[in-house]
């Protein structure tokens, strides 16, 4: 990924747009020596570095560890989006202020108290083709005299032209036992514990309908965990319309229970039409207790949920009719969580012997108590073992999963993470990071920590990490000391998933819940706001956002600058501004393109303020795409600088679709838009209800140890020598017949043969184990075999597999990494969350600096092309008999530099024919937060597809290009729907050839370098990368919305001819359009 960087002592770039466009590095990753200035003058922000540094021995945890210091302070500059003045300390956290913070925030102190709640939630998880509706009511639970109250306020169906069915969270300070709309008083939160019952049904069909009702309380509201499911008959995981409501946790957390493991051997099928309700499944309903008990607290929290749905034929309609069948179970209790009782006996090949991957932090000294200060044992478990920390370049060779037991861990000093690592919590009782009032540093987990010579590591180059299942609790702090409960400063294959953020609801607090100031994302989704300036103050590359909730903060969403920006089921409550993307600089705008679907905002003064007043500099800066965005009790939906763009009301109304920018069609353009536009026509296979599907991640929180089976222990090594093919091949065998879920210990588990996945199997890996194919087998480029496959042609059932990385050693011509042809049920669609494909620059590769510099200066040929380095015929196939597939968060990645510390993240060149190709699949499909780069011929191709959801998605051309171009080293083939250029030309960004129903929410499509020269994308210089990215051709149909590119030309080319270029839509760094689309003939 390229990433834009400032050069020496302090790199936190911020690129932005040409008005606050960085540095770029020549070298994409790290070398310096070749750093190139923008032709454009940066806006510089002057940073004064003043840092005591103290020294720790090694390896070592973050100070406090030793009296021995030295100090040392630089001035330099920042290229940023916003003026920020900056203080370092120790370990490179920093205290700052923000020009741009508010200094007003929701009236009301916020404290903590132990409460007993009990209340009533129904809900349904509904499979896509459905209409949904929800309905409810709030209710307040007092102690002492005040009470906080979290749950759905009463809305009846919507369902106005594209309408918006949620069931939402909204939450409120009350005085007691009055109405919970109050903004003034004294909100308790609560250590609780949660006892009750749940009654779920799971309902397919194209017309269903869903009735909630939701009464919940405390300030504290866990996002939705994934439920244990039935693979060939129901989903009963979290899917929502558009957001889901939350079940509430505390400071102690809370263990949710929800469908049992049961038996996945035999076949699912489904048929769903559009328009009829008609299905082969029937609809169930399962009773489950929930029960929890919680050490932290003695108060107790009971709590009644009930689940059903119903079916209609009418999709404006509530009429609700209910059949069900039930049955209990007891939930596990909090210390039952499997991940914390499976043996543990991953391996890391390249570490050296008795390395840990698992830690479970107890076991380093913390104690969960709410009382002891936990931060050195965290730090220590985090860092022992000569792990990957601050200073070290990268490395895949020292991965850590960090395990946090429940309980309340005090934290006085920052939590810094480390490379390649996981801090995962138990999701059913998630763990309280909880700051001390003492607690003075910037932010309390740090993922890329500050130092005299910048960040740990350069924000686009952080890859392959997690965090999971926590609350993390800032409310100790000062409410007027400015400090972030998280800093994320990341890239691809990194997510933030079912997290609570508790910030101050004092007014005029500086408290951040979430804080990124640069990467090139990447996922995030399930996390839930309360109080704070702002909620999140975030700025990237690109990013998805899915599933977040916010509540009580002043600004929920605090752009700092963007090219392309996703946010999907995004639920705002009770703050003074929605979203705020008025971010500007020297007179320029830093908000590039943003797309919101499937939202809500409530309660709250403004719901969109941008920074756009007629004409803006850049040209098309703030493109944005809203789509079904609902609204209650928003007095101003949309402003800018001028005033209301768009007036709201006291009570509900929907935005169908609003955008403005550029648009195009085939044959027209640019034309520039400001206001309603037509919305998209979304397949009916897609949605739930009107809201597109989407699917947490299962993490298998209800089920027992003993219904897992480890890959170790099934006899696999994953040493990264032993062929394991044969041990895997079995172990999927075998545990989709018994309806098991593998457990993939971490490790490099090297195959020679095609692994086969069956249908019915669950797949979940510790920290990222590696499939890697080596050997003759996959040596063939006119005869290719998939080294995984999903399923064989036209095989029917459904999978989950999460957290795996699929690679090539040495020459492998003929692997087609990822096959997958299996056919699931509309309903209920297989998933792929954190499953990613990685190609070279990494130990164990044999593709890396030492076998595959690159080489510029010598201009390649097919004799001389160095073949040893031909790494793979393809990323992923998704075959014509596929269907039904939701996949999050996989980043298909051919190495562009390598990563291991030692080679200073220096650039290599690595061949791989292809990336995605969804090939005739029927679908659905949905592609959330994916990316792919750096193939010969193509990113992304679709070729006789249909029904597909993509958002956000983002490619980059493969640096060498043209050098070779993309006539080498892989032959264009028709069996495979090849493009076939011209010499000279490069790959395609992405390609859709008679292909319907494709609805792109975000597309981010780069091309950085000509034969590894930056210049060709600077700004000014003529987006002279490569000529064209983006082929429409055929009987196609396709609609995107916020299109941005760099380096390109000519930015969409249809049926041979080019339609947009690149000097019509200049938006800075990117090029920008709000709106593109085709019709089929």
């Amino acid at each position: 990924m390229h990433r834009l960087s400032l050069q020496s002592l302090i790199a936190i770039s911020a690129l932005v747009r040409g008005i606050a466009a960085g540095v770029v590095d020549a070298n994409h990753h790290g070398s310096e020596s070749d750093a190139l200035t923008l032709t454009k003058p940066p806006k510089v922000v002057t940073v004064v570095v003043s840092k005591t540094l103290t020294t720790c021995p090694s390896p070592s945890p973050p100070p406090p560890c030793s009296d021995v210091t030295e100090s040392g302070s630089v001035s330099t500059s920042l290229t940023g989006p916003s003026s920020i003045a900056k203080t370092l300390s120790s370990w490179g956290s920093f205290v700052s202020t923000e020009s741009s913070s508010e200094t007003s925030g929701p009236s009301g102190t916020h404290t903590s108290s132990g409460v007993s709640l009990s209340g009533t939630t129904t809900r349904s998880s509904v499979g896509p083709s459905s209409s949904t509706s929800s309905s409810g009511s709030s209710a307040s639970v007092s102690s002492g005299s005040a009470s906080s109250s979290i749950g759905t306020s009463s809305d009846t169906s919507l369902s106005s032209t594209t309408g918006v069915s949620s069931a939402s969270v909204s939450s409120s300070a009350t005085a007691s036992n009055t109405s919970a709309s109050a903004s003034s008083g004294t909100a308790t939160s609560s250590g609780v514990s949660q006892t009750g019952t749940t009654t779920e049904s799971s309902a397919s069909g194209s017309s269903t309908s869903e009735t909630e009702t939701s009464t919940s309380a405390s300030s504290t509201v866990s996002p939705p965990v994934s439920s244990s499911t039935d693979l060939s008959s129901t989903d009963s995981s979290s899917t929502t319309t558009p957001s889901t409501s939350s079940s509430s946790v505390s400071e102690s957390s809370i263990t949710s229970s929800a469908t049992p493991s049961t038996d996945l051997s035999s076949t699912a099928s489904a048929s769903s039409s559009t328009g009829s309700s008609s299905t082969s499944e029937s609809s169930t309903t399962l009773s489950t207790t929930l029960s929890t008990t919680l050490s932290t607290t003695s108060s107790t929290t009971s709590s009644t949920t009930s689940f059903s749905s119903s079916s209609s034929s009418s999709s404006t309609s509530t009429t609700s009719s209910t059949s069900t069948s039930s049955s209990s179970i007891a939930a596990p209790e909090c210390t039952d969580f499997w991940l914390e009782k499976i043996q543990h006996q991953g391996v890391a090949p390249f570490a050296g012997s008795g390395y840990k991957v698992f830690r479970n932090v107890k076991d380093y000294g913390a104690k969960g108590d709410g009382v002891t200060d936990d931060t050195e044992a965290i730090n220590r478990a985090i860092s022992e073992g000569s792990r990957c920390g601050p200073g070290c370049t990268g490395s895949t060779k020292t991965p850590g999963l960090v395990y946090f037991p429940p309980g309340t861990y005090m934290v006085s000093a920052p939590i810094i993470d480390f490379y390649y690592t996981d801090l995962i919590g138990n999701p059913g009782c998630m763990p309280v990071l909880k700051a001390t009032a003492s607690f003075t540093e910037r932010w309390l987990l740090d993922t890329n920590p500050y130092g005299l010579n910048g960040k740990a590591w350069g924000a686009t180059n952080v890859f392959w990490r997690k965090v999971a299942n926590f609350v993390i609790d800032i409310t100790n702090v000062p409410a007027s000391q400015l400090i972030a409960g998280v800093h994320w400063p990341s890239s691809q294959s990194t997510s933030l998933t079912n997290i609570v953020f508790k910030s101050s609801e004092a007014p005029g607090n500086q408290h951040q819940g979430l804080f990124i100031e640069e990467g090139s994302g990447g996922y995030v989704g399930d996390l839930v706001f309360y109080g704070g300036a702002q909620a999140m103050s975030i700025g990237n590359q690109q990013f998805t956002f899915r599933n977040i909730t916010v509540h009580n903060a002043h600004t929920a969403i605090q752009q700092l600058w963007s090219w392309g920006w996703t946010y999907k089921g995004v639920s705002i409550n009770n703050c003074e501004v929605g979203f705020d993307f008025t971010a500007a600089g020297d007179g320029g705008l830093n908000v590039g393109s943003i797309t919101i679907l499937d939202s809500e905002v409530r309660n709250t003064k403004v719901g969109i303020t941008y920074g756009s007043a007629g004409a803006s500099s850049p040209p098309v800066a703030n493109n944005f795409v809203f789509e079904n965005l609902r609204l209650e009790n928003v007095p101003t939906a949309i402003q800018n600088p001028s005033g209301t763009v768009l007036a709201g009301s006291s009570g509900q109304t929907v935005i169908e679709a609003w955008g403005r920018g550029h648009e195009y069609t085939s044959s027209s353009g640019p034309t520039f838009f400001e206001g309603p536009i037509q919305p998209n026509t979304r397949p009916a296979s897609l949605v739930a209800g009107t809201a597109f599907y989407e699917r947490s991640k299962p993490q298998y929180e209800n089920l027992p140890v003993s219904e897992f089976v480890s890959a170790r222990s099934a006899g696999a090594k994953g040493d990264a020598t032993t062929d394991d093919t044969d041990a895997l091949n079995a172990l999927f065998a075998s545990a989709a017949a018994a309806n098991k879920v593998v457990f993939l210990d971490a490790g490099m588990y090297l195959v020679t043969k095609t692994i086969h996945i069956p249908p019915g199997s669950r797949i979940f890996g510790e920290q990222f184990p590696v499939i890697l194919s080596s050997g003759a087998f996959f040596a063939s480029a006119s005869s290719p075999q998939p080294v995984v496959q999903v399923g064989t042609p036209g095989s029917t059932g459904r999978i989950e597999w999460s957290n795996t990385i699929i690679s090539t050693r040495g020459a492998q011509p003929g692997a087609i990494l990822l096959q997958y042809n299996l056919a699931s049920p509309t309903a209920h669609p297989s998933g792929l969350w954190d499953v990613h494909t990685r190609v070279g620059g990494f130990a164990g590769s044999d593709l890396q600096l030492a076998q595959c510099a690159k080489t510029p200066d010598v201009v390649v040929t097919p004799d001389n092309l160095a073949t040893e380095c031909v790494a793979a015929f393809m990323s992923m196939h998704i075959t014509a008999s596929a269907a039904s597939l939701y996949m999050e968060n996989c980043w298909l990645w051919v190495a562009d530099h390598d990563i291991e510390e030692g080679a200073d993240n220096q650039q290599i060149t690595v061949y791989a024919g292809r990336g995605l190709l969804v090939d005739g699949s029927p679908g659905p499909l949905w592609l959330v937060g994916t990316s792919v780069e750096h193939h010969q011929l193509y990113e992304y191709q679709f070729v006789g597809a249909a029904d597909v959801f993509m958002g956000q998605i983002q490619t980059e051309t493969a640096y060498y290009q043209p050098n070779p171009d993309a006539t080498l080293p892989f032959a264009s083939l028709p069996e495979y729907s090849d493009p076939v250029f011209a010499a000279g030309e490069s790959g395609w960004g992405l390609r859709v050839v008679d292909s319907k129903g494709l609805l792109v929410y975000g597309a981010g499509l780069y091309s950085f370098f000509d034969n590894y020269d930056v210049n060709c994308s600077q700004i000014g210089q003529g987006a002279r990368c490569q000529k064209r990215t983006f082929s429409v051709e055929g009987e196609s149909e396709v609609r995107v919305y916020n299109l941005n590119t760099v380096g390109t030309n000519k930015m969409i080319t249809v049926d041979g001819v080019d339609v947009a270029n690149y000097e019509d839509n200049i938006d800075g760094f990117v090029h920008s359009i709000s709106l593109f689309g085709t019709v089929a003939e």
